[in-house]
Parts: C-alpha cells; sequence; structure tokens
C-alpha cells in the first residue's frame, strides 16, 4: 500500500504520519504539507530517514502536482488532514481558509479521481479519507453526539 497523507507536520499529521511509518513498515507514506504556520517538520525528525517514509514540500490546491504525486507514488489510498482550522485566522483571511479547506480538498479529490480512473482496476482497493475538525465542518448541536 502507498499511503498519502496531507498535513502531515502539522499538529495532529505529524502523529498520524509516525504511527503508519512505525506501525506499517511495508507501507510507503508519503508526507505532503505546505508548512505554513502550523506545519513542523521537527515533530518527524525520529522517522525522516525510514525507508518507507518521504516527504514532498507541496501545496495542495495545485492539481497538476497533486495528480503527478498520486502518479509517480502509485498511491492507493489518501488521508487527507491538511486544512486552515483556526478561526482567528479564518476571520482574518477567509479566501485563505476556503481556498486551502474547499479548494485544495477538491484538488486532491479530482486528483485520486483522475489517477484511480486511468488504473485497470480503478476504485478497487482505493481509499480517501478527510479528517478534520468543527471549524471545517461546523458544529454538531448538543442534541447530535
Amino acid at each position: 500500500m502507498n499511503i498519502l497523507i496531507t498535513g502531515g507536520a502539522g499538529f495532529i499529521g505529524n502523529h498520524v504520519v509516525r504511527l503508519f511509518v512505525s506501525k506499517y513498515p511495508e507501507y510507503r507514506i508519503v508526507n505532503v504539507d505546505k508548512l505554513t504556520y502550523a506545519g513542523n517538520l521537527a515533530n518527524l525528525r525520529d522517522i525522516e530517514d525510514r525507508p518507507n517514509y518521504r516527504f514532498v514540500k507541496a501545496d495542495i490546491c495545485d492539481f497538476e502536482a497533486m495528480l503527478r504525486l498520486m502518479q509517480e507514488e502509485q498511491i492507493d489510498g489518501i488521508i487527507h488532514l491538511a486544512a486552515e482550522s483556526h478561526v482567528d485566522r479564518s476571520i482574518k483571511d477567509p479566501f485563505t481558509f476556503a481556498r486551502t479547506n474547499v479548494l485544495g480538498t477538491l484538488s486532491l479529490l479530482q486528483a485520486a479521481k483522475a489517477y484511480w480512473e486511468s488504473l485497470p482496476e480503478r476504485y478497487e482497493g482505493k481509499r480517501f479519507y478527510h479528517i478534520s475538525t468543527d471549524e471545517v465542518y461546523g458544529a454538531l448541536e448538543l442534541t447530535r453526539p
């Protein structure tokens, strides 16, 4: 399995990347992060030289770069964690917030669709997980746990 993890240098992402690299040494883990205010490669120093790990500095909004990366790495699954999730930043710069969270997600979905549809097995065995916060998805009412 070749897994692409977006936002893997972020607060939650670095833990997910380290877990997958350590727990699944037979998987190839590709970590994509733009390294904005939330990304920190120091969090990944303990795994940076592992043979099943690769870091790529890139913007998920760049459809061509994401498609090319999926093709080169023969990506089977995506764990999409990259997001602008700080409320104060969304108020100061809503366009960046929407660009990353909406257009970045769309770029990844379309790149995965284009790549996986080009394969003989198409979507068989492929997965796309989008994990985020209430700042991205919205809050649930207390009556809907």
